[in-house]
């Protein structure tokens, strides 16, 4: 996992990421990143991508429940992500 984060808000949005992804216990040889990009105004995005494909995005609130929901969200959503291409990994055949 990578953290390219920038600010407060996304360095605390990464350790809550990096506590649910480790107490599920995924186990991905593909490394997940963590990135913030400046947006609208004084505003940040966030965005987790793997092998160059975002798999979660959205704009940075400073609220903690926030912060909390979101990481668990994005926890879900890279688990489901890794999942479907663990089954299309299966139906492939390499020559």
């Amino acid at each position: 996992m990578t953290d390219d984060t920038k600010t407060k808000m996304g360095k605390d949005f990464y350790d809550r990421y990096y506590y649910r992804y480790n107490e599920i216990e995924i186990n991905s040889k593909k490394i997940v990143t963590i990135g913030e990009e400046y947006s609208f105004a004084r505003n940040t995005a966030i965005t987790i991508t793997i092998e160059n494909e975002v798999v979660y995005e959205f704009l940075v609130r400073p609220d903690d429940e926030f912060l909390d929901a979101v990481a668990q969200e994005a926890v879900d959503a890279t688990f489901t992500y890794l999942k479907e291409k663990e089954k299309e990994r299966k139906y492939f055949t390499q020559y």
